[in-house]
């Protein structure tokens, strides 16, 4: 690939993990034979997760922002959020294996910054989703591992293993350790891979390992809360299509014998088109592609009262007042409402 190219998917938060890496990974990893946990919570297209699962009884949960790399994930993992990991709720102490590989932040490169670093951010943030005895594998550049991020990782993390990777366009490395059920500050073990991290230190590469360093353990696949405030349009239409709430709903409308005389079609004029949306006729999916959307009519009656005093008599007019509201939702969960 073109450096240039890298260097603009880099600067969109998004540089993933080869194939040599991410095998040399799994071969550190002994899986159990029943299902497990794996997260991702910045999973770009959801190929490396896909690798590290394949021919496994492993369970994949991915979060990616971007809507282009996240219709790729969907296709490959059973348990893909759309947006960022700020947007979801997700139950915490859940995962057996969580692979973080944080967006590089160069908005934070100078001096002046005082924004905490985004490969930090996630980390600190993340780590609370990682189950007790569970595994953390953390992937920043190896300029990146500085003594803030080696104390968090050392503080929750028990047998810390630090290799550098295959590729050497941004000196890649991986910290790979199973969280501790308390926190505990090692200051020896944090100035030992301060040390590794110096410019000129030599750092094994990721081994094809022939016996697993690391024990997954299993469970924690159904967890109680994994869900986006975004919503998946094709998602929400496919749970809707196959839940019995519908089914039963089109039984119920349906008739079971046809109408001995049919009324006659109107002219699909806009006045027509406007009631059926606002009768909740064509609530659902409506359009295609970047138009495709979600409706839900409303039709909301208001009663306004008017008082005439007159010299012999009072007079109160009621007048109805019906007020329609659509809501739309797009296909990037975005909700918008019209009101007429």
């Amino acid at each position: 690939m073109f450096d240039r190219i890298i260097r603009n998917k880099v600067r969109m938060g998004n540089f993933e993990t080869t194939d040599q890496d991410m095998l040399s990974i799994r071969s550190l990893l002994q899986f159990p034979a029943g299902p497990f946990s794996v997260a991702d919570f910045c999973a770009g297209s959801g190929h490396p997760l896909e690798l590290l699962l394949e021919e496994s009884s492993g369970v994949g949960f991915a979060i990616e922002p971007n809507e282009q790399k996240y219709l790729e994930l969907r296709s490959r993992i059973p348990f893909a959020l759309f947006g960022g990991y700020e947007q979801c709720r997700i139950s915490r102490d859940t995962f057996r294996l969580m692979y973080l590989n944080p967006p590089y932040d160069t908005d934070s490169e100078t001096v002046d910054a005082k924004v905490e670093r985004k490969e930090k951010r996630f980390l600190r943030h993340l780590m609370q989703y990682v189950a007790v005895d569970g595994i953390l594998v953390y992937n920043i550049p190896r300029g990146r591992m500085t003594k803030d991020i080696v104390a968090m990782l050392v503080s929750n993390l028990d047998d810390i293993h630090v290799f550098q990777s295959h590729d050497d366009t941004y000196h890649q490395v991986y910290a790979i350790g199973r969280k501790r059920k308390e926190k505990f500050h090692d200051r020896d073990a944090v100035q030992r891979i301060l040390d590794l991290m110096e410019e000129g230190s030599s750092l094994e590469r990721l081994p094809i390992q022939g016996e697993p360093l690391f024990k997954v353990l299993a469970g924690n696949v159904n967890p109680k809360y994994f869900r986006s405030s975004h919503m998946d349009v094709d998602q929400v239409c496919e749970v809707s299509v196959n839940s019995q709430l519908t089914k039963r709903g089109m039984e119920w409308t349906t008739p079971k014998k046809p109408a001995a005389r049919l009324q006659p079609l109107l002219p699909d004029k806009e006045m027509h088109r406007v009631l059926r949306m606002a009768s909740g006729r064509l609530n659902g999916k409506v359009g295609r592609g970047p138009m495709l959307h979600v409706l839900k009519g409303i039709v909301k009656k208001e009663i306004s009262q008017t008082v005439l005093e007159q010299r012999n008599e009072t007079i109160i007019t009621d007048t109805e007042i019906f007020k329609i509201t659509f809501k739309t939702v797009d296909r990037l969960g975005i909700i918008r409402t019209l009101q007429g």
